[in-house]
């Protein structure tokens, strides 16, 4: 039987422009063993009941204000989902993007621990694909280092320092080893803490460069950022947070 698959990311009713695009494609994969978990993060238990209802096996957690909690807090459900489920892996694939049908089957193909598609972020004309070779930290400040399109075009597989849980493919002796943090003060999410775990447990993170995913970004990020800022002005060095969820029922 081919690998036992979750896909499986958190949601939130600010994407709903996309949200039905979203869920016929997952719907619409080509691949015969996975299941599906949606992991609603928004502030009321609205946009849950209206997928519970469309048939979907939803999850509402507690909401958080901070956007670095809240998508922690809901990894870290997915997490244990996938280890006291036995599923072989997680596929991440978040609420804005739209791969092929065989994403799947593409991404298992390369046998890696992790390894994802990969797609462009920011608007014009500050667009940059969503990974980095290698990151360098300045005045307290992650700045990454993406792969020129002439690189990219090199390879059909990249061996990366960071991708994107936008569409990644993680085996589960990775997240026997790694749960999701954030650290307060820091602007980044828990995805850029787990790729630099997975760097220090020697875990190798690939690209399939033929892969490039359409991305229906809403370009929010700014605010999202001012507001986690707001919230985190107080503290006066990095905190990690141990993200610890709460389910409402719905």
């Amino acid at each position: 039987m081919n690998p036992k698959i979750l896909l499986s990311c958190p949601i939130y009713d600010g994407k709903e422009y996309i949200t039905e695009r979203y869920l016929k494609r997952i719907k619409e994969l080509t691949y015969d063993n996975y299941d599906i978990l949606l992991v609603d993060t928004s502030k009321t238990t609205d946009f849950a009941k209206k997928l519970k209802e469309k048939g979907f096996n939803v999850i509402k957690l507690k909401y958080e204000e901070n956007s670095k909690i809240a998508l922690c807090n809901a990894r870290n459900y997915i997490r244990e989902y996938v280890l006291n489920n036995n599923y072989d892996y997680f596929f991440s694939l978040e609420q804005d993007l739209i791969p092929p049908k065989d994403i799947i089957e593409q991404l298992l193909s390369h046998n890696k621990e992790v390894v994802g598609g990969w797609y462009y972020i920011c608007q014009f004309p500050n667009t940059r694909p969503c990974l980095s070779r290698e990151w360098t930290m300045i005045d307290m400040k992650f700045t990454p280092k993406p792969p020129i399109m002439e690189e990219l075009g090199q390879t059909e597989l990249m061996k990366v320092f960071l991708g994107s849980f936008g569409c990644c493919l993680i085996r589960r002796d990775v997240l026997e080893k790694i749960s999701f943090k954030i650290l307060l003060t820091f602007p980044h999410h828990d995805d850029t803490w787990f790729y630099f775990d997975c760097d220090k447990n020697k875990i190798g993170v690939y690209i399939d460069t033929n892969l490039l995913i359409p991305h229906f970004q809403d370009y929010k990020w700014k605010d999202i950022f001012d507001n986690n800022i707001k919230h985190e002005k107080e503290l006066l060095i990095p905190k990690e947070v141990d993200c610890k969820y709460q389910e409402i029922k719905i």
